[in-house]
């Protein structure tokens, strides 16, 4: 595959996949950047989007609370937070988490579609399938619906937003006046009954961009068939070599050219001016976890029971399932599990603590830490695009807006002059600027 052009850089502007030092850390050492307002700091990520040439700001979502206090200030719902910052920016994408679980499809439909006006075109839906019982309670329900069931409804979930986003134009008549014209979809299937039309019209994208995370088998048949981009969790380039390749396989099965969705795995950048002083930053980070408390949390996301006496003790990988046998039953995502087991694979003699800060407390889940120095980001960054085997990058940063500041001062010129990042701001409607892979 040629290498393309330019790579895509998601900011992913939520707390949520901060360190878990971070807050403290934040309020000694970047007390001028630290933001107690949770509505205006997911502005000043907006912001830093468009400043530092991001091509979208993803907003994660977590819906319900599991315990409290709320490890990230209790910021808006995504799609309300994103429609206030379409008035903040300009340039930078704006895409939501949504779950395909919780959400009715018309609703869902109708707010992503006034998000893509409010915006110019500029809005994208992230849709997941949400996993935890403790969050189904919220919404009316016993339980969390088994993962077959739950991609099942995903499937013909994004079947209904697509159609009503598909029955819907606004055309000049004979007579000189402009209408909105919509049909209905009558959709009647295992999960929805839907007879539309939706009473939103486009905006000049035509629809939103459609984004997901598909790491298992039935998730990428899901965004095979509806997604513009796909969030990955490749944390090797062999693994993402891996996963482009059944990606572009459902691709084909679904009547879809291989290479057209781009896979943009999630990253967490610890860098610094050498490799020894990001180092040194993530370590001053750890520093403020309380690791007795937060390994318990970080293995019972997977739904593991693994006895330890310490968070000193060697991490017992051998009583860990391998990622084939759990991917149907496992408690977090397939791809984290994967992302965790492949990690501490590599690392044999890790310690309960350092799966720990892995996992959960060095923030961004499963996903890539990366730590080095601004110039290592950059070669880094350029073999994995020189690949061609994904689009980008997702990042979520340790220390919310002073990391982000350092990567747009330090990083994004060096980025631009290797010529892998834009120079400018992209002002097509975001679902172009995914389209072809590119």
């Amino acid at each position: 595959m040629a290498k393309r052009r330019h790579l895509h850089l998601n900011l992913v502007g939520n707390d949520i996949n901060l360190h878990f030092g971070a807050p403290a850390y934040e309020q000694r050492h970047h007390a001028d950047t630290t933001l107690t307002d949770p509505f205006e700091r997911l502005m000043a990520y907006g912001r830093l989007g468009d400043e530092g040439l991001f091509t979208a700001v993803f907003l994660g979502d977590v819906p319900g609370m599991p315990s409290s206090p709320a490890f990230d200030g209790g910021p808006a719902e995504p799609i309300t937070a994103l429609s206030a910052m379409a008035r903040e920016t300009t340039h930078v994408g704006l895409i939501a988490t949504a779950s395909t679980t919780f959400y009715d499809p018309y609703t869902l439909a109708r707010l992503i579609a006034s998000l893509d006006q409010a915006s110019d075109g500029r809005a994208g839906l992230n849709a997941v399938t949400t996993v935890g019982d403790a969050h189904a309670l919220n919404y009316s329900r016993d339980g969390h619906p088994d993962r077959e069931i739950r991609y099942r409804r995903a499937m013909e979930f994004l079947d209904v937003t697509a159609a009503l986003w598909a029955n819907r134009e606004v055309r000049r008549d004979p007579d000189g006046v402009t209408r909105y014209y919509a049909a209905p979809i009558d959709h009647k299937g295992e999960s929805f009954s839907v007879r539309g039309p939706l009473n939103v019209a486009p905006s000049r994208q035509g629809r939103p961009l459609v984004a997901q995370a598909g790491g298992s088998g039935p998730g990428i048949k899901v965004a095979a068939r509806h997604a513009d981009m796909v969030f990955t969790a490749a944390t090797t380039r062999e693994r993402a070599a891996r996963y482009r390749e059944d990606l572009d396989k459902a691709l084909a099965d679904a009547g879809r050219p291989a290479g057209s969705v781009p896979a943009v795995p999630g990253l967490i950048p610890y860098i610094g001016r050498t490799a020894r002083e990001a180092e040194e930053k993530m370590h001053a980070l750890d520093d403020y976890v309380p690791w007795e408390s937060v390994a318990p949390k970080a293995l019972a996301q997977f739904g593991l029971e693994v006895p330890y006496d310490s968070v000193d003790d060697r991490f017992p990988l051998e009583l860990l399932p391998k990622p084939a046998d759990v991917e149907a039953t496992v408690k977090s995502t397939f791809g984290n599990y994967v992302g965790l087991y492949d990690w501490i694979e590599a690392h044999p003699g890790a310690t309960v603590r350092d799966v720990a800060a892995q996992s959960l407390g060095r923030g961004g889940a499963q996903h890539r830490k990366f730590v080095g120095s601004y110039d290592d980001i950059v070669d880094d960054f350029d073999r994995w695009f020189t690949d061609g085997n994904v689009g980008g990058f997702n990042l979520m940063f340790p220390v919310g807006p002073a990391s982000v500041r350092e990567f747009i001062d330090e990083v994004v010129p060096r980025l631009i002059d290797r010529g892998i990042h834009r120079g400018t701001p992209d002002d097509r409607p975001l679902r172009e600027r995914f389209a072809g892979g590119e």
